[in-house]
């Protein structure tokens, strides 16, 4: 069932439009962001879930103790691979500057 999806999940593209991801107002900017986030976390859960399910399918189809041992170390490389590309994603939208932020720089 699940062997059919591929195995990487893409980040969607960004469709914001420019002119309302660089609008002054804090609280459009807040919204943009806080949607921005919410789309990753939803990207990562779903990619997490799709390997919880192949691991089910993985486990059930092992008939001795290292196919088990193998499905497992895989199973957690795959996740601390995922975590840390979650880690990476989040501080990048985090870390974005607001348009505020380079006002303030800007004057002297």
């Amino acid at each position: 069932m699940t062997a059919k999806r591929s195995s990487g999940a893409q980040a969607a593209p960004d469709k914001t439009p420019f002119l309302f991801a660089v609008m002054p107002n804090p609280a459009m900017q807040s919204f943009v962001a806080s949607q921005r986030v919410a789309l990753e976390a939803a990207r990562f859960w779903a990619r997490r879930m799709h390997a919880y399910a192949d691991q089910m399918e993985t486990l059930a189809c092992c008939t001795n103790p290292d196919d088990f041992a193998k499905a497992q170390t895989h199973f957690f490389d795959r996740m601390r691979e995922d975590y840390a590309a979650e880690t990476k994603a989040m501080s990048t939208i985090l870390a974005a500057p607001r348009p505020e932020q380079d006002e303030d720089a800007r004057r002297p």
